[in-house]
């Protein structure tokens, strides 16, 4: 089966298991409920660095040797990516907008929203309060989560670039573990949001998408030959990691799992209704991560005391189900069609730069 049909169910619904647990952790640890739920969800953004250098490397590995183009791989990668990003960029801006607090930060919001817009960081942060925690270094600060896209592009732009071999996957995964373990260690959370941890965030990345390279190239010699269930058990498994106390030992541990659970999810889902419902946490995913951190930011005055929960837990778990469902729409009436609507003019721009005819 060629990679533009093949379609991997179980990284899907894993995928959007750990969409799921990253929108329950940023909901529940920013003060809106009593109990934070998955405190371990960080390594839910390690795994998706490593699930996606997996799916390109299926995907575009062998289309790069043939020829492909650095920046046809890059428009691809943007066009994917930039409509669920931009919505959410629009969503974060109005909730700053109807924050109290935000008047004399004018000029760093109009900067930060010019540099979000082309997919920047903004090196001129203001502050942004999450609950009754204030972070003053936030990458993104009208969505926070975006800091994992940007250092996405930055390694797909860097494997587009450098086609790497193995040998040159496992010198630079042995580097950049050596600087994000040690970022780890010198910060109280795991690199990468913040303006402080940007080289430590790089290299978390790095690791992870090029670990997710290294396991397709493993999954082409040996793939898993698992029991029917193994589907649901990994599923089981993710959730399990994202459950334990965070730690920098524990986040260290569970993230290096990482890879090995990529290598076994991309085992085929024993019945239809596992199928289904792998395929539609998959659509919901990119939409639930892109779209739920603008939500805290709106809620944020309601957290004005610290150890003070400004919502009951069943309210904020009927929240999350609300976005959840409020992705799935979007997914269909905006990602979808908009992307379907730039695919062909992205294509004709970047052959028109690249000196090609234009396709009929």
């Amino acid at each position: 089966m060629n990679s533009a049909a093949r379609r991997f169910l179980t990284l899907d619904g894993t995928r959007g298991i750990a969409a799921i647990c990253v929108m329950l952790f940023h909901f529940t640890a920013s003060g809106l409920a009593s109990t934070t739920l998955f405190p371990n969800a960080v390594v839910a953004v390690d795994y998706f660095f490593c699930l996606s250098g997996f799916i390109l490397s299926f995907t575009y590995e062998q289309r790069l040797r043939d020829g492909m183009t650095v920046g046809a791989f890059m428009t691809r990668r943007l066009v994917r990516l930039y409509p669920m990003y931009l919505l959410g960029l629009g969503l974060g801006l109005a909730a700053e907008l109807a924050t109290p607090s935000l008047p004399g930060e004018w000029r760093r919001l109009v900067m930060a929203t010019a540099m979000a817009l082309v997919f920047l960081p903004a090196f001129a942060p203001f502050a942004v309060r999450t609950g009754t925690l204030t972070i003053h270094d936030f990458m993104f600060p009208l969505n926070p989560p975006a800091w994992s896209l940007f250092f996405e592009l930055v390694a797909n732009w860097i494997y587009g670039i450098a086609r790497p071999s193995t040998r040159t996957i496992l010198v630079a995964m042995v580097l950049s573990f050596a600087c994000f373990a040690q970022s780890v260690q010198f910060h109280i959370v795991p690199p990468g949001f913040g303006l402080g941890t940007f080289g430590g965030g790089l290299a978390r990345a790095l690791f992870f998408f090029l670990g997710g390279v290294l396991v397709f190239r493993l999954w082409q010699r040996l793939p898993p030959r698992l029991p029917a269930f193994s589907s649901i058990l990994a599923c089981l498994i993710f959730v399990g990691l994202c459950m334990l106390p965070y730690g920098r030992a524990t986040y260290l541990g569970s993230a290096l799992l990482v890879p090995i659970l990529v290598w076994a999810s991309t085992v085929e889902p024993a019945t239809r209704l596992e199928q289904r419902a792998y395929a539609w946490l998959g659509e919901v995913s990119y939409p639930v991560y892109a779209l739920h951190a603008p939500l805290v930011i709106f809620l944020q005055p309601a957290t004005v005391t610290p150890g003070t929960p400004a919502f009951s837990l069943p309210f904020v778990l009927a929240m999350a189900g609300s976005v959840v469902i409020a992705a799935f729409i979007l997914s269909r009436l905006w990602d979808i069609p908009v992307r379907r609507a730039l695919a062909r003019p992205a294509e004709r721009l970047q052959a028109r730069l690249a000196g090609l005819p234009p396709k009929p």
